[in-house]
């Protein structure tokens, strides 16, 4: 069962759970707070454990997009055009955001303002 209370102006979500540690965060608002604590107690009770999301809230994409370019794309046939193409997505803002704080609507802005320079076959 999850704990909800507001501290100094904002609201503090406990999960405290038998066999795992607790896990604890803070919102703006309560309706986020007991958003956050349905989602993860359904993760509980589905996969019976918590993921971690401490290297998700560290890692950006940028530095996940490095890690790919170096270990990965050098290995493929078409890794000359695979390093230009990630070259261009690690230079663009969205390169700098955290894994945690990445969503879908990120995503197609991002392809939204390729269109606008690109033909639309390179965005595929």
């Amino acid at each position: 069962m999850a704990t909800i209370r507001k501290l100094r102006g904002r609201w503090q979500t406990q999960v405290r759970r038998r066999g795992m540690k607790p896990r604890c965060k803070s919102f703006d608002t309560k309706l986020e707070a007991e958003k956050w604590a349905r989602d993860l107690e359904a993760q509980v009770d589905r996969f019976r454990a918590a993921p971690d999301t401490k290297i998700l809230e560290n890692t950006t994409l940028g530095q996940l997009l490095e890690l790919y370019q170096s270990e990965i794309s050098p290995l493929k046939r078409g890794a000359v055009q695979e390093m230009q193409r990630l070259d261009v997505l690690r230079c663009h803002d969205l390169a700098y955001r955290t894994l945690v704080g990445l969503s879908q609507q990120d995503i197609a802005s991002f392809r939204d303002e390729r269109l606008q320079s690109v033909a639309p076959s390179t965005t595929a």
